[in-house]
């Protein structure tokens, strides 16, 4: 692996007690010696500041962390570019030809599973909508049904209503009636009463007055 050229990286913040430059490199000597990337973390920069650079005192993790991230980033872009760099010419534009014409390639394949789509939900959705007249026109033939069967129960309560009313009305003439009858029941007659008082002794000197006066009004005068 090619060994980049030492840059200076800056995290920010407090100040290292060390050089960045020597975490660039610390990390460029292990790539260029072979070791992975991977064991190429903090734990191993830091051994190695302390062990072959003489670095003293206390050394942040976060931030030793944060610069060896930043180192590794760098290093491969670096190698990226320079990888990009070492193609021969007309390479870059056929990558990039055959990439637009695969791009092409794969959206027309979303483009056709799209047009399927659509289809199938257009399909489902038109159903759905037909279900819905359906069930729109069901809902109106069952409103009208109860409408009319309201109707139907509101003039059956009317003319129970009127039925009832001419019931209590021939009860209350029956019971009227029935008072009469009794009250007529508990009262002589008045011809029976008229026979009571021609029939009372008391009453025959009275009798025979009104009698005689009839008799002498009806009698007629003699000739003169």
């Amino acid at each position: 692996m090619t060994k980049t050229a030492k840059n200076k990286t800056n995290t920010g913040g407090r100040p290292h007690s060390y050089d960045p430059n020597l975490v660039h490199q610390i990390i460029a000597d292990g790539l260029a010696g072979g070791t992975p990337a991977a064991k190429l973390d903090a734990s191993y920069v830091k051994e190695k500041l302390c062990t072959e650079h003489g670095v003293n005192g206390t050394i942040r993790k976060e931030a030793l962390e944060a610069l060896v991230d930043a180192v590794h980033a760098e290093i491969a872009e670096a190698e990226s570019r320079a990888l990009l760099k070492a193609l021969p010419g007309g390479i870059a534009s056929s990558v990039d030809a055959a990439v637009a014409a695969a791009g092409r390639e794969l959206l027309l394949v979303v483009a056709r599973q799209h047009v399927t789509s659509q289809g199938i939900a257009d399909k489902a959705c038109e159903e759905l909508r037909a279900d819905k007249r359906i069930a729109q026109h069901r809902v109106t033939e069952l409103e009208g049904d109860l409408a009319e069967e309201k109707t139907a129960r509101h003039k059956i309560e009317q003319e129970r209503d009127a039925v009832a009313q001419q019931l209590a009305d021939l009860q209350e003439e029956l019971r009227v009636a029935r008072a009469e009858i009794e009250r007529l029941g508990r009262e002589p007659a008045g011809f029976d009463r008229l026979l009571a008082e021609l029939r009372n002794p008391a009453n025959k000197a009275d009798i025979r007055a009104v009698v005689s006066d009839i008799m002498a009004t009806s009698s007629p005068e003699p000739a003169a």
